[in-house]
């Protein structure tokens, strides 16, 4: 059935049969994606990465009172709040009630931080003019 004449012109093109390698007419016009045109599953470049607890795993205890004070303002002695510590909020409802318990129990000045722990290293990211 295989005719060689394809290359007629005219209107008696449709005609001629077509090589046994072509698609019929009417599938011509439906596109069948490969494989290799999908696309594949990746991770978001631009996703930032979760953020950690600092506290996570470590047991937080009232008699701790340089960890403690880490959470304190050396200027009022206020409390500084999760969206200053990045605590998770199980870890700051812990360290809330130990620095309380430490208040009362008199490890922990209650107006001010202790000034041998002014030196220390920043764990929450508040700035201070100097």
């Amino acid at each position: 059935m295989a005719v060689q004449a394809v290359a007629v012109r005219g209107p008696w093109r449709r005609l001629v049969p077509a090589p046994l390698w072509e698609q019929p007419r009417r599938l011509q016009h439906e596109w069948r994606p490969s494989p290799s045109d999908q696309p594949i599953q990746m991770e978001n470049p631009y996703k930032e990465p979760p953020k950690k607890c600092v506290l996570c795993g470590i047991s937080v205890d009232y008699k701790n009172v340089q960890l403690l004070s880490q959470f304190v303002s050396p200027h009022t002695g206020c409390i500084y709040g999760r969206h200053i510590t990045g605590l998770c909020n199980k870890k700051q409802k812990e360290i809330t009630k130990a620095i309380k318990r430490a208040h009362i129990f008199g490890f922990m000045p209650v107006m001010f931080k202790d000034p041998s722990f002014l030196t220390d290293p920043k764990i929450c990211n508040v700035k201070y003019p100097e």
